[in-house]
């Protein structure tokens, strides 16, 4: 049974929709977190991304009971259970969405085995024939970019501990 945790990088998008749907997917990867069954990675740029997203006014619309305090409590778990990496350096540049610079030069600084996402500009690196594509995948070989579903396939077919 392998020992080593797997070294995670979350998009924004599933602490969304773990805070909002914490029985689905993103909730799924949150847990493995909480449980320290993986090793994630965040960043200042990160945190300050997932804060706008989970408090603008339209989200804010739609989640009518959504709490500011129970936004802050959220972030404070994820930022307790995870790796805080100070500025990263940039190591790659995204033209097609610079919003997702932070993800990967993260990634690559911490030497992350993935990325999980469901932003289809992050998942296009790994199969897309643009040149930004094709030297993300030459030069960061090792880290994959993957889908939630596709990572708890993983993590629960490597028969991961849950430890606490």
């Amino acid at each position: 049974m392998p020992s080593e945790k797997l070294r995670v990088v979350y998009d924004c998008n599933i602490f969304w929709r773990s805070f909002f749907y914490s029985k689905g997917l993103g909730g799924g990867c949150k847990k493995l977190i909480d449980d320290g069954s993986v090793l994630h990675f965040i960043s200042d740029e990160i945190i300050a991304e997932i804060t706008d997203v989970l408090t603008r006014s339209e989200t804010l619309e739609k989640f009518p009971l959504t709490r500011i305090e129970d936004v802050h409590k959220f972030l404070r778990e994820i930022v307790i259970r995870s790796v805080f990496v100070r500025s990263p350096p940039s190591a790659f540049e995204y033209s097609r969405d610079t919003k997702d610079e932070p993800y990967v030069n993260l990634a690559v600084e911490v030497d992350a085995d993935f990325i999980v996402s469901t932003d289809n500009d992050l998942l296009d690196l790994m199969t897309g024939s643009d040149v930004e594509s094709k030297q993300f995948r030459q030069r960061f070989r090792p880290l994959k970019i993957i889908t939630p579903r596709e990572f708890l396939n993983i993590v629960y077919s490597r028969q991961l501990p849950l430890q606490r």
